[in-house]
């Protein structure tokens, strides 16, 4: 089974990834980290590519990782929704949504670090436009959608019943 986390920056793709990796006893694969490692960028260079570069590569990775035969947890760029082809993949793994309000978001997005180049100029407002045009292409593709809590732990719990039920 292929696991992969849906969810925009700061929905805790990451610390929800490690959690069920440990619990499952599955490989966790860090977007952010393979995109460096897989494709000799550091997270520097990452950091400053122009958004359609980075957006590329995010797509790049999502089909990379889909390919590979052992059952694994991974994050997926929350760019990767807003290609048609990427949703029709996203249906072949057992997708979750990991979905936050839109305050929550605005306040753990930041503006510096991987996906976060744009933030730095008007970020709240396209923040705002993201949440609007993909929330309902994340629920679309999604096999189950979590509404987060306060706890990572409590979350992990309920993912990892949807992924064993």
């Amino acid at each position: 089974m292929k696991v992969i986390l849906l969810g925009p920056m700061g929905a805790g793709k990451s610390t929800l990834g490690k959690i069920l990796s440990r619990e499952l006893d599955w490989p966790y694969f860090d977007n952010d980290h393979e995109i460096t490692t897989s494709y000799g960028l550091n997270e520097k260079e990452v950091s400053q590519l122009p958004v359609e570069e980075l957006h590329a590569l995010e797509t790049r990775y999502l089909r990379d990782a889909l390919e590979r035969p052992e059952s694994f947890i991974s994050g997926a760029a929350a760019s990767v929704i807003d290609d048609p082809e990427n949703r029709e993949l996203l249906q072949s793994a057992f997708s979750v949504y990991l979905r936050l309000p839109l305050d929550k978001i605005i306040e753990r997005a930041g503006s510096s670090g991987v996906g976060r180049q744009v933030l730095q100029d008007s970020g709240t407002d396209i923040l705002i436009e993201r949440f609007n045009r993909r929330d309902p292409l994340y629920k679309s593709v999604a096999h189950f959608v979590l509404e987060l809590s306060d706890s990572p732990n409590h979350d992990a719990e309920n993912i990892k019943r949807a992924i064993l039920s």
